[in-house]
């Protein structure tokens, strides 16, 4: 009987045993099933973060200098919302604290890691971390409840692959290079013209480029072209003018200065004989117009170029104003942009056709006008002629921006970068039978202002 007493008690503690065992495995399962679930959502959370990162890289250029501006804010923000997140907190260059929901940190230049991080300071850097608290179910039970899962993604903006953009979405010729003319391209080039002649190379005349994209066709007539790949029918690009979001510069009052260094002028200003000093505080209306054999130097910032009055004789005769630099001049300039406001006068670039003079103007490398060396307003459709050449003291390193005006352009310079955005381009022979043009952005810290690259995770 005893013998009998004891099996029973040895059932009951296996019965127990067992069942301590049960709960035991279903702590480890439920354990196994959070923490799977906590590793799936860190992945879509990164993904997220990821996207999120490159979104808002796209607008480093649309920033124009304001780090983690509202353009960069509302792309992450998007990107989010299309990968089935939606932020409750937005904190910028890390600072602020963590909401209760999902909380994104922007951080333009990448600051979150300090000197530990290579990029760290750089603005052409975006940083975003996101984090949220993730519920637990199992995990709970031990005490482990809702902790925060965080992310980290960082990405840059990558250059445009094009610099020469003829943006006439309908006219014959918008790019075209006349007889023996050569262009010579480290960049791509674009023909928004939808035309059946939209693109044309003339007798002995030639394209060197990566890529030709052309949106509408394009003839040769006994031409070197192709030289380059050249895709013809292609949609036009988006956005159709790269640097349209570029913000007009302020329109001073007219300067009074009558004698150098001049800080502006009321009327047409021509220089003639001597050395000039010139600054860019008050506008030059009339233009400005720079003759043979004189010195001139133009200190840094934007010079805002204004018209003078109306055609007249029917539109025959057009007011002075724009830019004009003579053969034998001999100009220099740097960090400075040219505003042709107008709307009236063109930019006339003439290279001197031996040493004695020469031109060296170059854009700023930082600010709203980073690389703008002309901006052309778009309500002035005068045409601009650029001619020069690096064998005779020619430097012209920025953007050459006329939207809405044709350009004559035939320059070989030998400069870092240089881009051409224009209705309409003719690539001319003149002195200088080579047009060529470089990509070189390496100077620029947080590159060139053109719209249209892409973006690209770093980390």
């Amino acid at each position: 009987m005893r013998w009998k007493l004891l099996c029973l008690s040895e059932e009951g503690s296996t019965l127990v045993l067992t069942s301590l065992g049960m709960v035991v495995i279903i702590c480890f399962v439920g354990l196994a099933i959070d923490v799977g679930n906590l590793r799936f959502a860190k992945r879509h959370l990164q993904a997220a973060a990821d996207a999120a990162a490159l979104a808002a890289a796209l607008e480093v250029y649309s920033c124009q200098g304001t780090n983690a501006c509202s353009a960069m804010q509302t792309a992450a923000q998007t990107s989010l919302t299309e990968n089935g997140f939606s932020a409750s907190t937005i904190l910028t260059n890390c600072s602020g604290a963590a909401g209760s929901g999902l909380t994104i940190t922007i951080n333009n230049p990448p600051c979150a890691q300090g000197s530990s991080d290579p990029n760290s300071g750089n603005s052409s850097y975006v940083e975003v971390i996101a984090s949220e608290k993730q519920p637990t179910y199992f995990a709970s039970l031990a005490g482990f409840k809702d902790p925060t899962i965080a992310v980290r993604a960082e990405a840059k903006k990558t250059p445009n692959p094009n610099c020469i953009y003829a943006l006439d979405s309908t006219g014959a010729f918008a790019l075209t290079a006349d007889i023996a003319a050569f262009v010579n391209s480290s960049c791509g080039i674009v023909d928004e013209s939808s035309n059946a002649w939209a693109f044309g190379a003339n007798i002995i005349a030639s394209f060197t480029a990566p890529e030709i994209e052309v949106t509408g066709g394009s003839e040769c007539l006994l031409c070197l072209f192709p030289s380059s790949p050249v895709t013809t029918g292609v949609t036009a690009p988006v956005p159709a003018d790269p640097l349209a979001y570029l913000p007009k510069p302020t329109v001073p009052a007219c300067g009074a200065s009558t004698a150098s260094p001049y800080h502006g002028s009321s009327s047409p200003l021509v220089l003639t004989l001597g050395s000039y000093t010139l600054y860019p505080d008050g506008a030059y209306c009339g233009g400005i117009t720079i003759a043979a054999g004189v010195n001139v130097t133009f200190m840094p910032g934007t010079y805002v170029l204004e018209s003078q009055g109306s055609p007249s004789l029917l539109g025959l005769i057009q007011p002075p104003g724009g830019l004009t630099i003579s053969l034998l001049a001999n100009v220099t300039g740097t960090g400075v942009t040219f505003y042709n406001y107008g709307p009236y006068g063109g930019i006339t670039m003439l290279a001197p056709t031996v040493t004695l003079g020469g031109v060296n103007l170059v854009a700023p490398t930082s600010g709203t006008y980073a690389c703008i060396l002309f901006f052309q307003d778009p309500g002035n459709t005068t045409p601009a002629t650029i001619i020069g050449s690096s064998s005779m003291n020619t430097v012209l390193q920025g953007a050459y921006y006329f939207p809405t005006a044709p350009v004559t352009y035939a320059a070989d310079l030998n400069v870092d970068y240089n881009f051409l955005i224009a209705k309409d381009i003719t690539f001319g022979v003149l002195s200088f039978p080579t047009s060529s043009f470089s990509n070189n952005y390496s100077t620029i810290s947080n590159g060139c202002p053109l719209a249209g690259g892409g973006s690209v995770l770093v980390q």
